[in-house]
């Protein structure tokens, strides 16, 4: 099981989509999950293992161009943010993200250092790093229990 303070490798998008549910499996409610790393680095693949775990059967697509978007799940909802596009925090202010923040919440943020000031504060911090040095496509996730 993926627990918090704890990394993986990955090669595969599959790996990334396991790891993902794994962890879904051990979080907990209300959650606010801040995802780090370069752009391509999995990011949106790892939300997306972690709602389809949750028990969302929908598509889930990137939030980039509208910052939110709603999945509901089995026990809640979840609520997918990528704030790469924003221009100023403040712009999130109008996401009335507070009356959002509820028991059965778990917000996924793409990019949080770009809303900060706006965002909940972070249960859980999970890090994706390319290895550019391999030859394959291996990533390292680190997961994180913020402090």
């Amino acid at each position: 099981m993926l627990m918090s303070n704890s990394e993986i490798i990955v090669v595969t998008l599959e790996e990334t989509l396991e790891a993902a549910a794994k962890f879904a499996s051990a979080s907990t409610w209300p959650a606010c999950i801040y995802l780090q790393g370069d752009l391509g680095s999995g990011k949106t693949s790892f939300c997306q293992g972690l709602i389809a775990a949750l028990g969302n059967t929908t598509t889930v697509t990137s939030p980039t161009y509208n910052l939110l978007q709603e999945y509901p799940v089995d026990s809640g909802m979840v609520y997918h943010m990528d704030l790469y596009r924003l221009n100023d925090p403040s712009e999130l202010e109008y996401l009335g993200l507070p009356d959002l923040w509820q028991d059965q919440s778990i917000f996924l943020v793409e990019w949080p250092e770009r809303g900060i000031g706006y965002l909940p504060e972070a249960t859980h911090i999970i890090t994706l790093d390319i290895d550019k040095t391999s030859s394959e496509d291996r990533r390292t996730i680190r997961i994180q229990t913020a402090d």
